[in-house]
């Protein structure tokens, strides 16, 4: 069952590499455009408005197509990850709740809204309703990190020994903590900052390249402004993303030892083995480092330069450092589907003794989440291997349909308004 867990993981690994790059530019263009449209209004400049109005065609078809990789992550860990997805679904209900009515109920109508009030209600009105939709567009993220950080550390989580439950425990959770995961506002905001500069580097990569061949004030216009929005949003991305290691570094020791290459400093040589990673990403984390160098570097040079050569070069690069980021960050947390927490450890010890300590981080590791025992999905998968080879082949053919489906729609819309 070794080859199959990883295919597993690796499925829940692709679907997030395809997921985050959509979602982080339709969250970078909530924010973007509406700030355009408004400078355009209030410095009478009609090209701003002109981006802002055909940039919006990109919303809902990236958006969609973001959502349904969403709705496919879900699939895989309800059915790869059941006793996971119910921990954190019975403890966390009401997050998931707030982003599924927010990501279909709010968020998707107002995207629809916007595009269409182009030119039918008034310049500042519709500025609003753009600002609104960045709004709804930004719960989303914010819920679903608020998961991010529990599974990091799950701030608020009490554990109960129960002789009735499949597991050996019960959990509870006390709301008044969980939003106080020191790890969660740092993750939200680099999260945010991070969807914001990846989608300026991502506009002025592709205007820069377009311009070779349309030299016009639209191209230019987007290229410069996309530049500057990747400057901008970059550094405050890096500020919280180092505040955010910061506090993993502090409260999460299996992700900080996987990200760093060695255990904390202040981690006991007596819980090595029970908090050591199953991955040593220390190699991918010092590479984003270099990677967002090089691309401070390639936007500063693409402030004096327009080059078809380092646009293409910064749209490669930043896709490749936003997913290894966040693929690393995804994987930190092996072997556990939930880190415990190094303070809740005397706490266990004292109550229940240290066996049913060890027995809760035990049952928190993914290899037992996904044993046949518990998942009846992986008791077909043993007798079957196959089902799970096949479905890896399917996903592969049904993403590069995708990617035909993406590229034919952007390529047909985004097309400059004459100015």
């Amino acid at each position: 069952m070794v080859s199959a867990t990883y295919i597993a993981v690796g499925l829940i690994a692709w679907a997030f590499a395809v997921h985050l790059p959509l979602v982080y530019t339709v969250l970078g263009l909530g924010w973007l455009l509406p700030t355009l449209e408004y400078l355009g209004y209030r410095r009478n400049k009609q090209v701003y408005v002109d981006l802002a109005h055909s940039m919006a065609s990109y919303l809902i078809t990236v958006y969609a197509i973001g959502g349904l990789f969403g709705t496919i992550i879900t699939v895989f860990l309800a059915g790869l990850l059941p006793v996971f997805t119910n921990i954190a679904g019975a403890l966390l209900w009401p997050v998931w709740g707030i982003a599924i009515v927010f990501g279909v109920a709010i968020a998707l109508p107002f995207i629809g809204f916007y595009y269409r009030g182009f030119g039918r209600i008034s310049p500042m009105k519709h500025v609003l309703v753009g600002y609104g939709m960045a709004i709804a567009l930004t719960i989303i993220p914010a819920m679903f990190r608020l998961v991010f950080a529990f599974i990091n550390y799950p701030a608020g989580v009490e554990v109960f020994k129960s002789d009735t439950s499949i597991v050996g425990f019960t959990l509870g959770i006390n709301w008044g903590e969980v939003f106080d995961n020191p790890t969660y506002a740092p993750l939200f905001l680099a999260t945010l900052f991070g969807a914001i500069a990846l989608t300026g580097i991502l506009i002025s990569a592709i205007f820069g390249w377009r311009y070779s061949v349309d030299k016009s004030d639209y191209r230019l216009t987007g290229y410069r402004i996309g530049n500057w929005v990747g400057l901008g949003s970059g550094a405050l991305y890096a500020i919280f993303a180092g505040l955010y290691v910061y506090e993993v570094y502090n409260y999460s020791p299996t992700v900080a030892w996987s990200m760093l290459g060695k255990p904390p400093a202040y981690l006991p040589s007596a819980l090595y083995s029970v908090y050591e990673p199953t991955m040593n990403l220390s190699s991918v984390f010092y590479a984003d480092v270099v990677l967002g160098l090089i691309l401070l570097v390639l936007i500063l040079v693409s402030f004096k330069y327009v080059n078809r050569a380092v646009s293409a070069l910064k749209l490669i690069l930043v896709l490749a450092l936003m997913d290894s980021a966040e693929v690393m960050n995804g994987l930190a947390h092996l072997p556990y589907a939930i880190v415990p927490p190094l303070n809740a450890v005397p706490v266990l010890v004292k109550a229940y003794g240290l066996q049913f300590t060890l027995q809760v981080a035990d049952t928190l590791k993914v290899s037992t989440l996904l044993t046949p025992q518990l998942n009846a999905l992986l008791q077909i998968v043993e007798v079957q291997p196959g089902l799970l080879y096949g479905s890896l082949v399917v996903f592969a053919f049904f993403n590069a349909l995708l990617l035909y489906v993406i590229y034919a729609a952007l390529s047909w819309k985004w097309t400059p308004l004459k100015t």
